[in-house]
């Protein structure tokens, strides 16, 4: 029996994840269902370009959804402990974008 692709979603549609894309949207292991980001434009096209994807506004109503497995931080630097923060709290998977934290404390 094949095993099912993980159900990733995207905190942050800029740079970082446009670089990442072709990579993460080719692997049969991955399926991109979910996103959030605070600009409507960037969450409209990805739920044009990922068929059945949800998209959010805000982190942690994203990693609230279940059907996200998986979280990929690509916000900018300033967010990443914060989003890490809440999808951990939520029993997600977390892949964070360096560098994970601004500060030593964090």
């Amino acid at each position: 029996m094949a095993e099912q692709p993980i159900r990733l979603g995207v905190a942050g549609l800029g740079r970082g994840f446009m670089l990442m894309l072709p990579t993460l949207a080719r692997d049969p292991r991955l399926r991109l269902v979910a996103c959030a980001d605070p600009r409507p434009e960037a969450r409209d096209c990805f739920t044009r370009d990922f068929e059945g994807a949800r998209a959010y506004a805000e982190v942690a109503e994203m990693v609230a959804d279940p059907a996200v497995q998986a979280v990929y931080v690509a916000s900018p630097h300033q967010f990443h402990v914060e989003h890490v923060r809440l999808a951990a709290a939520a029993g997600r998977h977390i892949l964070v974008e360096k560098p994970m934290a601004l500060r030593l404390e964090d």
